[in-house]
């Protein structure tokens, strides 16, 4: 007797688990849910060569120079999406500017658009399936 209520028990586990599963892989469900994955991780890094403000000029050369690596990933996650994602990181690219020294000026119009648009693409991604976390930008205010 005690055999069967360990098969069942162990039957049950194992239903429970594999329910489980499956409600995991629902969480980056959407059709971008690589593409949103890759922004969120991408944006982060970005956020982190943000603030490791170099001290000297060669790490200010590299310093620049990863920041631009940086906002080009931008470009090939939104020629990758599809719909209202493709549509917010467009934007984003589009309203990136030329310098990324632009994003970090105090009280800069194009930091604050990068947080919104960045903001916006989350919530397109969040639209479509897959939920993600953004490290907050530093924005400059005087």
């Amino acid at each position: 007797m005690k055999k069967k209520a360990l098969s069942a028990a162990a039957c049950a586990a194992f239903l429970l688990l594999a329910g489980c599963g499956s409600d995991s892989s629902d969480a980056a469900s959407g059709e971008n849910a690589d593409t949103c994955t890759s922004f969120a991780t991408s944006h982060n890094a970005f956020v982190a060569t943000v603030e490791a403000v170099p001290t000297d000029q060669a790490g200010v050369e590299k310093w620049t120079a990863d920041k631009a690596a940086s906002l080009s990933e931008f470009t090939t996650q939104s020629e990758q999406a599809t719909g209202e994602v493709k549509n917010a990181l467009t934007t984003l690219v589009a309203d990136l500017p030329g310098d990324s020294l632009e994003l970090s000026e105090p009280d800069s119009e194009s930091g604050q658009k990068f947080v919104d648009n960045s903001n916006a693409v989350a919530s397109a991604c969040e639209a479509d399936g897959t939920a993600v976390t953004l490290d907050e930008f530093p924005l400059l205010k005087f």
